[in-house]
């Protein structure tokens, strides 16, 4: 199956084998879908509140004719997933919905599961700075980040976790070179975007412009 850029970036990122990996707001479970073709996973979830979705996705998985037993459909809202008993780490993929809503997502998967080893891939579509500064806020650490630039989109991917240590930057750490035309063209779109909100009176838009402006300074 032939994923888009963004997605296969997603799958990309995952540096090793887990009990279980969780497409949330699965969408159509391409995503999930390789993740258990490519035998990444003991179990592979798919977890989506609607229902319609989540009865398709089964529909589309069970014809793959891959044992029932490595794969479950969840029918659920992810702020009241309790994750399943296990000593080793989970992997939860949250990708293609709005900043805040990452936020909250992560923050609630968090406080019903407080003694369980939880991995995040996260691929918010807007608000990244503020997603960014929440995961801070919430104690977990990088493992590691990329730019995709998708269909004249561009996209940050986060992998992290409540075992990292590493600080999650605010603007970004790791994931810039600045010798690549892309990343300079990205880091210039976010400049300009914050220039843009510098007017707003709370002081918040210009400290970010001012971290953004920092990065340039090395180019």
């Amino acid at each position: 199956m032939k994923l888009p850029l963004r997605l296969n970036s997603l799958l990309k990122m995952i540096n090793r084998p887990y009990e279980h990996i969780w497409d949330c707001c699965c969408d159509h479970g391409y995503l999930g879908q390789v993740v258990l073709m490519d035998r990444l996973s003991t179990v592979v979830h798919f977890l989506d509140v609607v229902e319609d979705i989540a009865d398709k996705v089964e529909q589309k998985v069970a014809k793959m004719e891959i044992d029932s037993s490595c794969w479950e459909v969840h029918c659920k809202d992810l702020h009241e997933l309790v994750l399943p008993p296990s000593a080793n780490v989970q992997l939860l993929i949250i990708a293609g919905v709005g900043g805040d809503l990452i936020a909250d997502m992560v923050s609630a998967v968090l406080r019903n599961n407080p003694d369980k080893k939880i991995d995040f891939l996260l691929c918010p579509v807007r608000k990244v700075h503020k997603v960014r500064v929440k995961m801070e806020q919430l104690g977990l650490g990088l493992i590691d980040e990329l730019i995709v630039k998708d269909a004249g989109l561009f996209y940050e991917v986060m992998y992290l976790s409540t075992e990292s240590e590493e600080m999650i930057h605010s603007v970004g750490g790791k994931m810039w070179d600045l010798t690549q035309a892309e990343h300079c063209e990205y880091l210039h779109q976010n400049i300009k975007h914050y220039e843009r909100m510098s007017s707003q009176p709370n002081g918040y838009a210009q400290d970010v412009l001012a971290s953004y402006l920092a990065l340039k300074s090395v180019e």
